[in-house]
């Protein structure tokens, strides 16, 4: 038997180009072909990533619906402009509805306003209200007190000089508001500078003005205003961030009182 001599390439084995690929594929005793182990594992992979994605879309879909909770559970929830419930709600996010504004409100307590986002990542969101220290301090229409920004007559006691008069009208303003910014007694006109309270979450500013009118009679008669104005502690003591307060602090109601003993009035 002659010896043949093979010539092969260095690092070669011997083995077949495509022997390992055959040795993956191989036939089963059914004749189908086996998939390997490895491929196997690869497929189960590939499974569960879909899985999981669908159901992360799923999760995804949910968090379109979020439930808001409100302290005190007493509070109104107003949902774009409309009051839908008290305490609890569950807000349902339109396609395409990026934010939603919720409004909330309850006796004794500061009304907030939020915009909710539908990206918020948490489904479940609570609010607190904060107790309403100016409105504790202060009076109103349901106090019987409805004075604040309107002007209300006075009419001084028979017999009474403008002198004497201008004097207890200027010692209730310098008491009262310390820093008196116009005072011209010709014109009978008294104003104050504003006088600012604050509050945790507040700041109420108030001024009093002080007219003389000409009612064409034989007696001194005044009109008299208590400005009262509100803003959020956060915003600052700028004009911009001040409205219209529609009730008076009890310590200046003591003013109304004051001028009713001190010249006499007819309210």
């Amino acid at each position: 038997m002659s010896d043949i001599n093979l010539k092969m390439r260095p690092g070669a084995t011997g083995q077949p180009k495509d022997a390992k690929s055959a040795m993956e594929q191989r036939p089963c005793k059914n004749g189908k072909t086996e998939v390997p182990k490895s491929r196997r594992n690869n497929l189960l992979a590939i499974f569960l990533l879909t899985v999981f994605s669908v159901a992360g879309s799923a999760t995804s879909a949910l968090a379109q619906k979020k439930t808001v909770y409100v302290v005190p559970e007493t509070a109104k929830i107003y949902y774009n402009g409309h009051e839908v419930a008290t305490g609890s709600y569950e807000i349902k996010f339109g396609k395409k509805e990026d934010f939603v504004m919720l409004k909330f409100e309850a006796p004794g307590y500061i009304t907030r306003s939020v915009k909710l986002f539908k990206n918020n990542p948490k489904n479940t969101i609570a609010y607190e209200l904060f107790v309403d220290e100016a409105m504790l301090n202060s009076v109103g229409a349901s106090e019987g007190r409805d004075l604040a920004n309107k002007y209300f007559p006075v009419t001084c006691k028979k017999g009474m000089t403008e002198d004497v008069v201008w004097k207890r009208l200027m010692n209730i303003a310098v008491t009262n508001f310390e820093n008196v910014e116009v005072r011209d007694k010709s014109a009978g006109w008294i104003k104050t500078a504003w006088v600012n309270t604050s509050f945790m979450y507040q700041i109420v500013r108030t001024r009093l003005e002080i007219q003389l009118q000409f009612t064409g009679e034989d007696e001194l008669s005044y009109r008299v205003r208590i400005t009262s104005e509100i803003a959020d502690k956060d915003c600052g003591i700028n004009d911009q961030c001040f409205i219209k307060y529609d009730r008076i602090l009890k310590k200046y109601d003591e003013v109304i009182s004051e001028l009713q003993t001190s010249l006499g009035s007819n309210f």
